[in-house]
C-alpha cells in the first residue's frame, strides 16, 4: 500500500490513487517526501528522492476522498462493462457501480471524452468533476428510457470524473 520511485510530479500519484479507487481498491496510501524532521508541515519541496508529495498533492487526494465518500460505495463493485465507447483513445476508464443507482467513473487521459453507456432506464442526475479542483465542471439530469446514453465532457487536461446517481 505504498507508492513511489515514480518521479515527483504530483499528477503522477493523482492518477495513481483514482484509478486504484475506482478499480475497486480498498485503500491508497502514497510516500509523501515533503514531511521531514525539519518540515512536519509536509512543506519540503526541494527533496531529491524517489517519489512524490506535496501539499498540492495532499488536497488533490482529499478531492478523491470526498468523491468517494459521496457515494454508497459499499454497495458498489468495479465494472466498466457499460461503458461501451467513447474512451479517449490511449485513455483508460475505472468505475465503481451499483446498477441503476449509482456510477462513479473516472477517465484518464486524452482532453474529451463522448462515454457511451449502457444504462438501465430512469432518471438521474450527472456530474463531471475537476479531479484537480474539485468544482463541478457540468451537471445535468438525464431521462433516460435505457440503453445507450452518451455523456459528453468538458474539455480537460489529464483526467476527469464523472458521477451519475439515480434521481430520487
Amino acid at each position: 500500500n505504498e507508492t513511489g520511485f515514480r518521479g515527483k510530479a504530483d499528477v503522477t500519484y493523482r492518477t495513481e490513487g483514482w484509478d486504484f479507487i475506482l478499480a475497486g481498491g480498498g485503500l491508497y496510501n502514497n510516500l509523501d517526501y515533503s514531511f521531514t524532521a525539519k518540515h512536519p508541515d509536509g512543506t519540503f519541496l526541494e527533496y531529491e528522492s524517489p517519489g512524490g508529495g506535496s501539499p498540492e498533492l495532499r488536497k488533490q487526494l482529499g478531492i478523491l476522498k470526498t468523491f468517494i465518500h459521496g457515494f454508497d460505495f459499499i454497495l458498489m463493485v468495479p465494472d466498466t462493462t457499460f461503458i461501451t465507447g467513447g474512451v479517449p483513445e490511449g485513455g483508460t476508464a475505472r468505475a465503481l457501480v451499483e446498477p441503476g443507482r449509482q456510477y462513479a467513473i473516472y477517465i484518464k487521459g486524452g482532453t474529451h471524452a463522448d462515454l457511451k453507456l449502457n444504462l438501465p432506464a430512469g432518471s438521474y442526475r450527472a456530474e463531471w468533476l475537476d479531479t484537480k479542483t474539485g468544482k463541478t465542471v457540468w451537471s445535468g439530469k438525464l431521462r433516460h428510457p435505457g440503453g445507450e446514453a452518451v455523456l459528453r465532457s468538458p474539455d480537460y487536461s489529464e483526467d476527469i470524473a464523472l458521477s451519475i446517481r439515480a434521481a430520487r
